[in-house]
């Protein structure tokens, strides 16, 4: 899977909130009331709207195409020699997005600063690979954990609904370089 599907996978929470802070259609139902014309709702809060709606859909869109790839083959099991549990990476960027929500994204000085901030945000995110940190997987039930196997001298980050012991043998599927999945 891509780091571009798995970007916007993580940040569908700040899409739909973005939605919700800049959908601006005025509701009025008098007796004497007119019908807008679609010219009266492209305003730059509108767009905002409707974009962030359109990379929501586009998320869970890319969440089933995720689950449809994630149930092909997976390697031979490996043994699990050293487990930390890193569940809080998920607040760090839950926090991350909770606070993008405080800019104005109703003018055209903030949709430029809200595209540039995106273009931060996705580059980190591919170099760092934190795609693994994606809230929408906690609240799916997801967790994640840095393990070491047996005969391998690199860390991998491998995210499992299942709960992980040492000595457990685990099948995985490679996301990225270090980071893996493991169907429960």
């Amino acid at each position: 899977m891509d780091r571009f599907r798995l970007f916007v996978m993580s940040f569908w929470m700040f899409f739909m909130l973005v939605f919700v802070l800049t959908i601006d259609i005025p509701i009025y139902l008098g007796e004497d009331y007119e019908l807008l014309k679609i010219s009266e709702l492209l305003t730059a809060s509108n767009v905002v709207a409707i974009v962030s709606m359109i990379f929501l859909i586009v998320g869970i869109f890319f969440y089933k195409e995720l689950s449809n790839d994630l149930n092909g083959d997976y390697s031979l099991a490996k043994k699990i020699v050293s487990i930390e549990n890193i569940n809080s990476e998920y607040f760090a960027l839950l926090v991350t997005i909770i606070s993008l929500v405080a800019f104005d994204f109703k003018t055209v000085r903030g949709i430029v600063f809200l595209i540039i901030l995106l273009l931060i945000l996705y580059s980190i995110f591919v170099k760092t690979e934190l795609f693994y940190s994606n809230p929408s997987f906690a609240l799916l039930g997801f967790q994640i954990y840095k393990l070491k196997f047996e005969g391998e001298s690199i860390d991998k980050i491998v995210i499992t609904k299942s709960r992980l012991d040492v000595g457990m043998e685990i099948q995985t599927r490679k996301l990225s370089e270090k980071v893996l999945f493991n169907k429960s």
